[in-house]
């Protein structure tokens, strides 16, 4: 597929802060943002249980617990101790703000 040209935008600092992201990353702007709009589309998870990593629309949603099964090994929330799914819930918190904007 072809690459098309998109126009943003956004607060000076944060495209300043975020050239020196990309540069200590080794990348461009244009990849990250490509890379962020990708996983928003189709978001890939690692297994908590297994470690290997899955498309979210691949696995199914736990009854009991509600999190998304990995499809490989069935783990979900139920699988961890309490102390993971707390550390697990807080990194998902992390994510979800990132990606939805409540970021600021």
């Amino acid at each position: 597929m072809g690459k098309v040209k998109l126009t943003l935008t956004v607060d000076k600092s944060v495209l300043e802060e975020g050239r020196r992201a990309a540069e200590q990353r080794n990348t461009s702007i244009s990849r990250l943002v490509e890379n962020f709009l990708a996983f928003i589309a189709n978001p890939v998870l690692y297994c908590f249980g297994c470690g290997k990593s899955f498309k979210v629309k691949m696995g199914k949603s736990c009854p009991k617990c509600g999190w998304v099964k990995c499809p490989k090994c069935g783990s979900c929330r139920c699988s961890l101790t309490e102390e993971a799914a707390v550390v697990a819930y807080h990194l998902r918190q992390s994510i979800e703000d990132l990606t939805s904007g409540r970021v600021s």
